[in-house]
């Protein structure tokens, strides 16, 4: 048997032993159906989106969400919001229902994301209560995984951070749209934050607290941290991957918005923008807001807010690392969350004479890498396990009489790590807020770069009652969508 036959062998055997495990007919597929060459699985998660991200910056909004929304036609016409979400919760993974909802809010089609971060909302909730079957099969396919070190075999589930996204993100849809159901969305991913940083706090004492195994750990220490400079720092810039204030800002908007009509709730906007102030103390806007809930709206005038989404979270590169340890020597290959820059340092907004530059809110690019910071002792552990493999492999090989057919290289060349993540979310989130007069249609909204305009576009603003403007930025491209009604008159 050739060195090409065995490692085929061993690769069928992993599959073969993932479909007994009930992975199955794509049960929980991450495609998303953009790649037309034919080569997924080939590819890492980052060469997938790859398209999708040039699409967005060519401007082609239009063709990306038709890619996006293809798999749900039947004779010619959409399937209803109910067939959709049934087919998604049936044969796809928590990942790529979120992608789709975010490029199709980001492209403009509010009802249709709505359906989508309503069926990944429901997703997570039937993972989490899944049955003792369905948790098996699961765990059973990451442990094959494990060790074969084909990682991405096992079903891709949400870090927390992305979680609470998926909440945040629905919550924004129903804003957009007018409906109050917001609130209640962005109520519970308040309690999801809260909930997923206990959970994280618990998961890494019980890791610390095993039984350790010295081999394992002496590779662990010896494991270099292949970060770079920049993206360590960026790393640091937030406490934990649970310190994101989004959540606590919309809940503030809405508390505001409701105040307009019932100033009783004015206390508790104001609490909400304190919050924000306590978890970014660069978030001027939620400074201000916090002082100006409290008087009376100004006479003829309205209020409007401003959601920015800027460029592109982090993409988990695949590297490979020679490491040479005792018995064991091996390149093991792994993924390292790397940052894509985006031009854009600011933005601001114009209307009726006034000018208001845009604050952070959110900077999703170092939760990302903060979540890849505080999970590596896990990380590391399994580039560990990777390690030995290598050597058992070699082992293995050698006793069958092969010499090292397989040994240290070949097993690197079958090992791939797991590069997913939910790449559609936005490097950076600004807001800004104010109140324009009574009879402005029209807003502009620009992105700048080393203090010039960038990008600029305009958006109609609700004829009456105050109004939430989202807006998304790619390089160039620059996109904004408001609510047209409101609850709130």
């Amino acid at each position: 048997m050739n060195k090409l036959k065995l490692s085929c062998l061993c690769l069928a055997c992993a599959l073969t032993l993932t479909g007994c495990l009930g992975g199955g007919s794509g049960s929980s597929s991450d495609s998303l159906g953009i790649v037309k060459d034919g080569k997924e699985a080939l590819k890492t998660y980052g060469e997938v989106f790859a398209p999708a991200r040039d699409t967005l910056k060519s401007g082609k909004f239009d063709s990306l969400v038709a890619d996006v929304n293809a798999p749900f036609m039947k004779d010619g016409k959409a399937m209803s919001a109910e067939e959709i979400k049934e087919k998604l919760i049936d044969d796809n993974s928590e990942l790529s229902i979120a992608e789709r909802g975010l490029l199709t809010l980001n492209c403009g089609d509010i009802e249709r994301a709505l359906v989508y971060f309503d069926a990944a909302d429901q997703k997570m909730e039937k993972v989490e209560e899944g049955s003792f079957f369905s948790k098996a099969v699961s765990f059973g396919k990451t442990g094959v995984g494990a060790v074969t070190g084909l990682e991405e075999m096992g079903d891709y589930r949400f870090r927390g951070y992305e979680k609470v996204m998926v909440l945040n993100y629905k919550a924004l849809s129903y804003l957009l749209m007018g409906d109050r159901k917001a609130y209640n969305v962005t109520r519970r991913a308040i309690e999801r934050q809260q909930k997923e940083w206990e959970r994280f706090q618990e998961r890494m004492a019980k890791f610390e607290a095993r039984e350790k195994n010295a081999e394992v750990e002496k590779i662990v220490s010896a494991i270099p941290d292949k970060r770079s400079a920049a993206a360590k720092k960026k790393a640091s810039l937030v406490s934990s991957a649970y310190v994101n204030p989004f959540g606590d800002y919309m809940d503030a908007v809405m508390m505001e918005l409701d105040s307009l009509a019932d100033k009783s709730l004015r206390d508790n906007a104001r609490l909400s923008y304190e919050k924000v102030v306590k978890n970014n103390s660069k978030c001027n806007t939620a400074k201000v807001a916090a002082k100006e809930v409290l008087k009376t709206a100004p006479e003829g005038k309205k209020l409007v807010h401003i959601i920015l989404a800027d460029g592109f979270a982090p993409e988990k590169k695949e590297h490979s690392e020679a490491i040479a340890i005792g018995k064991y020597a091996a390149a093991v290959n792994f993924a390292v969350a790397t940052p894509i820059a985006s031009p854009v340092s600011g933005a601001r907004v114009r209307a009726s004479g006034q000018s208001v530059f845009m604050s952070s809110l959110s900077q999703i690019e170092s939760i990302v890498l903060r979540d890849e910071q505080d999970n590596m002792p896990w990380r590391y552990t399994m580039m560990a396990l990777g390690l030995i493999r290598s050597g058992a492999v070699g082992a293995l090989s050698e006793k069958a009489g092969l010499g090292s057919v397989l040994g240290a290289g070949a097993a690197s060349k079958l090992q791939r790590p797991d590069t997913r993540s939910w790449l559609s979310l936005p490097n950076k989130v600004l807001v800004a807020r104010m109140y324009v007069p009574a009879n402005t249609k029209q807003i502009t909204v620009e992105t700048l770069s080393k203090g010039n305009v960038f990008a600029s576009t305009k958006v109609d603003i609700a004829a009456e009652g105050p109004t939430v403007v989202y807006a998304v930025s790619y390089d160039k491209q620059l996109r904004a969508y408001a609510n047209k009604n409101s609850w709130v008159k």
